[in-house]
C-alpha cells in the first residue's frame, strides 16, 4: 500500500479526509498527520511517505514552500495540495514545485479526491520503477498470498457477513472457492522441543504449513493458513463424491503430511477435520463444531473426524471427557487417582478409564499433561518457590515434582526458569 501523510491546520479538515474515503480498500495507508508544515515537514522526514495532500496556507511552513523543500531533495514524496478559491491561481504555480495535482477544498468530493490519488499514485509508481523501488513479482505475490491468508481466517471466524461481500472479496484477492464440497482440517503442532521461542514457533508453523501443503496438493486442492503459532488450518475443495467418504479420503493423506513432517522437523501432527460444507460461508460453522473436540486430540489419537466423533461417540461421551479434564484441572492439588474421579462421576474405574483412553489420551498422562502446564505458567510468573509449586499442584515432593518435569519438557524447574 503506497503511505499518506495529511497536512492542514484544521483539525474537521484531517478528521474529514480522513473519513472521505475507505483509504485501505483503495490501497492506501495514512502513516501520519500534521497541524502546519513545520510537523510534517518532520513526519515526511521519519514516515517516508509516497504522497503528501497538504494545505496551501498553514502556520509556520506554508505547502508550497514545503512541496518546494520536499521536491529540491528528490521526486517523492509526490505532493496534493489543498487550496481555496481565492488561491487558486495561487496554486496553480506549485506544479513547478513538483505537485501532480490540487484542489479546492469547497468542491472535494470522495470521487476528485480519489482521482487525485490515482494520478498521484501514477507518478509514484514511474518514480519508483525509475529508482528500482517497485516491489518484484516475489514480493508482490507474498503480499497477496498474506491477504487471502488474513481474508481466509475472517472466514473461519465467521467475520464475512454476507455473499455479496464474500464474492467482492475473493474477486479482489483472486481467490476461488468455488468445488462443490470444501473440508477444513484444524492442525496442532506439537514441537519436539517445548521450550521453544515464539519466533522459533513461528518458523516451524510456516515450514509445516508449506510442506503440508506442498504435499496435499500433490492429491487433492487446497490452502494451508496459519491461525497462531503453533496451529494451522487446510482447506480442502473436493467433488462432491469425495465428500461423502471424507475419513477414507482424508485420513491417509494426513498421516502421509504428518510423517514427512516429523521426518524433517521432528513435530507431532493432530488433526480435527469437519464435516463437509457446500458453500464458503459455512466453513465458520464447521470450525465451531471443531472445538469440541479438539481438547480430545493426543499423540494416541492424532486424526479424529467430526462425523465420526458424532456416530461413534455420542455428544454426552465428549461432553464427559471434557468435563472429567476440567475437573482434573480444577482439582491439581488433590490426590487424583482413577477410582476417586471416576466416582465423582458416578462411573467404574474401568470405565473411565476405557473412555479416556479412545478420547483423552490416557488418564494418567492427562494428569501429567495438566499438572506440567500449570506449573510453567506458575514458573514463568516467578512469585512461588519450587518447592511451593511442588506442593500446590500435588507432588508427593519437590524431587518427584522436578523428575516429572524433566521427564515433560527435558528441563527442571529451575533451568526451565533461568531459560525464560
Amino acid at each position: 500500500m503506497l503511505r499518506i501523510l495529511l497536512a492542514d491546520d484544521e483539525p474537521l479538515v484531517l478528521i474529514g479526509l480522513q473519513g472521505m474515503i475507505d483509504w485501505e480498500k483503495q490501497g492506501y495507508t495514512i502513516c501520519a498527520t500534521a497541524r502546519n508544515g513545520k510537523l510534517a515537514q518532520e513526519a515526511i522526514q521519519r514516515e517516508k511517505p509516497d504522497i503528501v495532500i497538504a494545505d496551501v496556507k498553514m502556520p509556520v511552513l506554508d505547502g508550497l514552500t514545503l512541496a518546494r523543500a520536499c521536491h529540491e531533495k528528490g521526486p517523492l514524496p509526490v505532493f496534493i495540495l489543498l487550496t481555496s478559491l481565492e488561491d487558486f491561481t495561487y496554486a496553480r504555480r506549485a506544479i513547478e514545485a513538483g505537485v501532480v495535482d490540487y484542489l479546492v477544498k469547497m468542491e472535494l468530493t470522495a470521487q476528485s479526491l480519489c482521482s487525485a490519488l490515482a494520478r498521484a499514485a501514477d507518478q509514484v509508481n514511474k518514480e519508483k520503477a525509475l529508482t528500482g523501488q517497485m516491489p518484484s513479482q516475489k514480493v508482490v505475490a507474498e503480499g497477496l498470498r498474506t491477504m487471502q491468508d488474513r481474508f481466509l481466517i475472517q472466514l473461519y471466524a465467521g467475520l464475512i457477513p454476507d455473499e455479496k461481500h464474500l464474492e467482492r472479496e475473493m474477486n479482489a484477492l483472486n481467490l476461488h472457492l468455488d468445488h462443490p464440497t470444501l473440508v477444513v482440517a484444524f492442525c496442532e503442532i506439537r514441537p519436539a522441543n517445548p521450550n521453544m521461542t515464539s519466533e522459533q514457533q513461528l518458523k516451524l508453523n510456516l515450514a509445516c504449513c508449506q510442506m503440508v501443503e506442498t504435499t496435499l496438493q500433490n492429491y487433492l486442492s487446497c490452502r494451508a493458513t496459519g491461525t497462531d503459532v503453533l496451529h494451522f488450518n487446510v482447506l480442502f475443495g473436493v467433488t462432491e463424491e469425495q465428500g461423502q467418504a471424507v475419513k477414507p479420503l482424508l485420513e491417509p493423506l494426513l498421516q502421509k503430511a504428518s510423517q514427512i513432517v516429523y521426518n524433517y522437523f521432528s513435530a507431532r501432527l493432530l488433526w480435527a477435520v469437519g464435516r463437509p460444507a457446500t458453500a464458503p460461508l459455512s466453513l465458520s460453522r464447521r470450525c465451531r463444531e471443531l472445538d469440541n473436540f479438539r481438547p480430545l486430540l493426543s499423540e494416541r489419537n492424532p486424526i479424529l473426524f467430526a462425523e465420526e466423533m458424532e456416530t461413534d461417540a455420542s455428544a454426552s461421551k465428549l461432553q464427559t471427557v471434557a468435563q472429567v479434564k476440567a475437573y482434573i484441572r480444577e482439582h491439581l492439588s488433590e490426590k487424583l487417582t482413577l477410582a476417586d474421579v471416576a466416582a465423582v462421576f458416578n462411573f467404574s474405574p474401568g470405565y473411565l478409564s476405557q473412555l479416556f483412553g479412545k478420547y483423552g489420551g490416557g488418564f494418567v498422562e492427562y494428569i501429567t499433561e495438566a499438572r506440567v502446564a500449570a506449573a510453567k505458567e506458575m514458573l514463568e510468573k516467578g512469585d512461588k518457590k519450587i518447592y511451593e509449586i511442588a506442593e500446590e499442584l500435588g507432588f508427593e515432593s519437590s524431587f518427584y515434582f522436578s523428575k516429572v518435569f524433566k521427564k515433560s519438557t527435558g528441563l527442571s524447574p529451575r533451568e526451565y526458569q533461568q531459560n525464560l
